[in-house]
């Protein structure tokens, strides 16, 4: 998959300046949908699964939540099961990394649509993956770097998420991302914290908005083309 990087030095001018060189983009090649189905409409609407523990730990045992009638136990290794009435299905979400530490859902056409961060304690990222109903089984799984993964933002068939230095946009049919920048934090000893972590992502007339969380500066807002992946700007 060729995707579209832009070098810590870049990045580093575009902040200071509050602006962003043209640089053309590259593209993930589309794969084939893995099932056909009718596109569900734009939805801004993810929640999070709620972290279950048992004793005073910072890490979550495990995660559960509910939609459409069923109930979701999933443990932090990604063992999980779904439950409605007596009937109860397993699944394992196959983790490559670590346990989960978040995990968003949303009902998407009918199947199960889940954004997660995972870490061991030393180094975190993200995947998302989309799960058939009633199997339970991965019709895709796409990983990427990057701890503090935000709520993400789904606008029809595609899905914008974002984590530490990295946001991008994915297509939701073939579990491909059409654009990301993921090299976005400077983590030189004593440099600025920004684009550390992200606010949900907001949709404009032809962009999409990444606003940093206010954690350590006065926040900046990266402002990308959605159809190129180029940034216009930095807010």
């Amino acid at each position: 998959m060729n995707c579209q990087k832009f070098s810590t030095a870049v990045l580093r001018f575009a902040l200071a300046f509050a602006c962003a060189p043209a640089l053309s983009p590259c593209f993930a090649r589309a794969g084939s949908a893995q099932e056909a189905h009718p596109a569900p409409k734009p939805s801004h609407v993810f929640q999070e699964a709620k972290p279950i523990n048992s004793q005073a730990t910072s890490d979550p045992e495990a995660f559960e939540f509910e939609t459409k009638g069923f109930s979701y136990h999933i443990k932090q290794n990604g063992n999980g099961s779904r439950k409605k009435g007596d009937r109860v299905r397993g699944f394992n979400l196959r983790l490559d990394r670590g346990g989960l530490k978040r995990v968003y859902f949303e009902d998407y056409g009918g199947r199960l649509l889940l954004v997660c961060e995972v870490g061991d304690g030393e180094a975190g990222g993200g995947f998302v993956t989309l799960l058939a109903q009633p199997s339970m089984r991965a019709l895709w799984k796409q990983s990427f770097d990057g701890s503090n993964v935000g709520e993400p933002l789904r606008e029809g068939r595609h899905l914008y998420v974002t984590g530490v230095g990295f946001v991008g946009k994915l297509n939701l049919d073939t579990g491909e991302f059409e654009w990301i920048h993921d090299d976005l934090y400077d983590k030189r000893e004593g440099a600025p914290k920004h684009l550390n972590s992200f606010e949900v992502p907001e949709l404009t007339d032809g962009t999409v908005l990444f606003r940093e969380r206010p954690v350590y500066n006065p926040r900046r807002t990266l402002v990308i083309d959605k159809k190129s992946g180029k940034i216009v700007r930095v807010e």
